[in-house]
């Protein structure tokens, strides 16, 4: 996850960039960077261009913390959109195999969101490799093995 506050005095201006963001990077490069060519012309067409054009070379450039935040306000909406993206696409893969109900029965209160979310995606990646598995009980394997009690007295 990219860290918001990276650029404090005290954190030496670094911030750091979760590794699905850098997979979407080398992704859109490897396989999409002619596709960002029409994003750019568009951007260009609605003002960047004059923007650019507007530029004194000669005065001071803006802050380096006003860019720095541009950079990762860039980068923020980026993971926000690949992070909804795998949300989307793990609960259509989910519903495709009718693992909902399934879910819903799951206690939140003694298995957390978080380990739940992890799991259905894992389940779901391996059922890609394997349509043939059983869909339920890779998932509550899955559950299991991440399953770290809040409560040494729960009992189940």
């Amino acid at each position: 996850m990219i860290n918001n506050d990276g650029f404090s005095n005290e954190s030496n201006g670094q911030f750091v960039l979760s590794y699905e963001l850098l997979c979407l990077f080398r992704w859109l490069v490897e396989y999409h960077g002619d596709d960002l060519k029409p994003i750019i012309a568009k951007a260009l067409a609605a003002g960047l261009q004059d923007e650019l054009a507007s530029i004194d070379r000669t005065e001071q450039l803006p802050e380096i913390e006003d860019v720095q935040f541009s950079i990762v306000d860039f980068f923020s909406l980026l993971e926000e959109l690949l992070l909804d993206g795998i949300d989307e696409s793990v609960d259509q893969q989910a519903q495709e195999q009718d693992l909902l109900p399934s879910i819903d029965k799951i206690d939140t209160t003694v298995c957390d969101n978080e380990t739940v979310r992890f799991s259905l995606e894992k389940a779901t990646s391996l059922m890609k490799d394997d349509p043939s598995i059983n869909a339920k009980k890779v998932l509550f394997e899955e559950l299991l093995k991440r399953w770290k009690p809040h409560n040494a007295s729960i009992l189940n």
